[in-house]
């Protein structure tokens, strides 16, 4: 049974809404990047015009980065509109696609939650899942027309799970931890009628007024 899938499937006039919200957001995604390129640019060109070599240096280096900056923005932000990335979450198993760095390829996994010997998340948020020996998964790499299919080499048996929608990310660790023996924790909610006080702290204040 199907739990969870990224992106959802659309009727005909969300479809739509997004088409317009999408052309939008690549506009402004596109500006951001431009406005950082025309920055930099002005920055590298008064750094010639400067007498210090240190500060022309240092001049140069800074237009640099915000040109790294403004195309890594760009890129990072297109990668909320590609359409080969996606989490189909069944209550049994995952099948997953992720954009494999910078390259034009992708990674895909299908895996059984019986295959998992347990998962964590990274410093980055990804999450770590181990397979057990022997397992079932079926992992393999494609370019971005599907083709040039080539198997995915495991390191130490792990894969790792990088997600464009961090809903599907909670709804495997909230939802599923049990059957991918992800490390849940119980956290204690506090409420109103929480002890603060002991019994004998409670003998000289009956009133609540903590002292006052």
């Amino acid at each position: 049974m199907l739990v969870y899938e990224y992106p959802p499937k659309l009727n005909r006039a969300e479809k739509q809404a997004k088409a317009a919200h999408d052309l939008a957001q690549h506009a402004k995604i596109r500006r951001t990047m431009i406005r950082n390129m025309i920055l930099a640019a002005i920055i590298i060109t008064l750094s010639f015009f400067v007498s210090v070599l240190i500060i022309r240096i240092v001049l140069i280096i800074v237009g640099l980065a915000n040109a790294a900056v403004g195309g890594l923005l760009y890129w990072y932000g297109m990668l909320s509109f590609d359409s080969k990335v996606y989490s189909r979450i069944y209550d049994d198993h995952i099948e997953h696609s992720q954009r494999m760095g910078f390259s034009k390829r992708y990674l895909y996994v299908d895996i059984t939650y019986s295959d998992i010997v347990k998962s964590e998340q990274d410093n980055h948020g990804n999450l770590v899942v181990t397979l057990k020996d022997g397992h079932s998964a079926k992992l393999f790499t494609a370019d971005e027309n599907g083709g040039d299919e080539q198997v995915h080499p495991l390191q130490d048996s792990t894969v790792t799970l990088r997600f464009a929608d961090t809903k599907a990310k909670l709804t495997l660790v909230n939802d599923l931890y049990e059957k991918i023996n992800y490390p849940h924790k119980e956290y204690k909610v506090i409420t109103d009628d929480d002890d603060y006080y002991t019994e004998e702290d409670l003998k000289w204040d009956r009133l609540g007024k903590h002292g006052l």
